[in-house]
């Protein structure tokens, strides 16, 4: 997400003066003293340093930092703040690796209940994170400014909820992986259906800068792009299909889209239209979300989440799309 900056203005005021005409013929004072030295005010005080909010992220650009990630272990959710920081899920935890430091496994604690994490949010306007549980059937909310964070419940009876994702709207979207099928968007701990038909297991969900939003289908193989017009679909187009069990799902600032195959362990990329996959990486255990790097880390790097060990693809060419985080 891009801020605009703030900034300072300057005014001058113009002053205009009206002289009066003299008759040729008649007399003119020459020796009248005239005031030179008027006054002039200059130490007005001038507002140069416009307060800026510190505790809003705000991206940094692109760094070259790659911090140890190979301790990072059995991680489904994934998502990088603007600075470089990578959030990732954990049973019943939320774990974190900030820039130049390591990896804290448990930086937020969730209610036992949460079992099993999947996706993650970062909602930049209310500095939390959001964090769906399916063996809770809710998504809690952790404070991002906390000193020590907890999750609370934010949406309960939230099905299975799996890929989680920040609208243009600044609104929650979350596909639920259960039975029903559908893709819902939350407000306020308040949600309302997104699809009009159902998805088989809908996995990751992404906005497209054209506001078009991008779900997997898991148990189909396939890449689904859905219309929406006041934030209910209109219409779908089935994108790509082969891809295994695709899970994560991003997009690169080329439109390209990048699939993580959670049963194939790859790390696959289609062209704008979904054509012409390519397998970057293999390998990757129980391959899940994806993100761009972002901060202090370099932006065409690929993190993967992952079964195993998280993963980075470091061979990248185009940074990352603009997301609501970033």
């Amino acid at each position: 997400m891009r801020r605009a900056l703030p900034f300072t203005f300057a005014f001058i005021a113009a002053c205009s003066s009206d002289p009066s005409v003299t008759p040729t013929d008649a007399a003119v004072t020459t020796d009248v003293p005239v005031t030179t030295d008027v006054p002039v005010t200059t130490d007005v005080p001038v507002t140069t340093d416009v307060p800026v909010a510190t505790d809003t992220p705000v991206s940094t650009g692109c760094g070259t930092g790659r911090p140890a990630i190979s301790a990072v272990r059995g991680t489904e959710g994934l998502v990088i703040a603007a600075d470089g920081t990578i959030y990732f899920s954990q049973a019943r935890a939320v774990g974190r690796i900030r820039p130049g430091m390591p990896a804290e496994a448990r930086w937020a604690s969730l209610p036992t209940s949460a079992g099993t994490v999947w996706g993650l949010a970062i909602d930049v306007a209310n500095r939390r994170l959001y964090v769906g549980s399916p063996t809770a059937a809710t998504i809690f909310a952790v404070d991002l400014t906390a000193d020590a964070p907890m999750g609370t419940v934010y949406l309960a009876s939230a099905g299975s909820p799996n890929g989680l994702t920040m609208g243009p709207d600044g609104a929650l979207y979350y596909s639920n992986f259960s039975a029903s099928g559908h893709v819902y968007r939350v407000v306020d701990g308040m949600r309302t259906q997104v699809t009009t038909m159902t998805i088989r297991q809908p996995n990751g969900v992404a906005f497209h800068r054209d506001g078009s939003l991008y779900v997997d289908s898991y148990a189909d193989g396939s890449l689904i792009k859905l219309t929406l017009a006041a934030n209910r679909e209109t219409a779908r187009e089935t994108v790509a299909t082969g891809l295994g069990n695709p899970d994560g799902l991003a997009f690169d600032a080329m439109d390209r889209i990048y699939i993580g195959d959670n049963s194939g362990g790859r790390l696959i990329r289609l062209d704008a239209d979904g054509s012409n996959p390519e397998v970057l990486q293999r390998g990757i255990s129980a391959a899940a979300n994806i993100e761009f790097g972002a901060g202090a880390l370099p932006c065409t790097d690929i993190y993967v989440a992952s079964g195993g060990a998280l993963a980075r693809y470091e061979m990248g060419d185009v940074a990352g799309a603009r997301v609501p985080w970033h």
